[in-house]
């Protein structure tokens, strides 16, 4: 399971659950964050990031 496909299922047992908008609204800020600041230290490691060819956001064509 990638990480996007986690955090979709994870997301939605949230907002299907009992947990409180403010903290489920927390939770997606600190998982984007997370995110964004592993991002920036593969970056300053130098380790090249490589997607698979499949698009990220749905119903966008793949890049050619």
């Amino acid at each position: 399971m990638t990480y996007i496909e986690q955090f979709e299922a994870e997301l939605l047992k949230k907002l299907n659950g009992t947990e409180a908008e403010a903290v489920i609204v927390r939770w997606v800020s600190e998982k984007i964050l997370e995110s964004y600041r592993n991002g920036i230290t593969a970056g300053q490691k130098g380790t090249q990031v490589i997607r698979k060819g499949q698009s990220r956001r749905r119903g966008f064509p793949k890049a050619q």
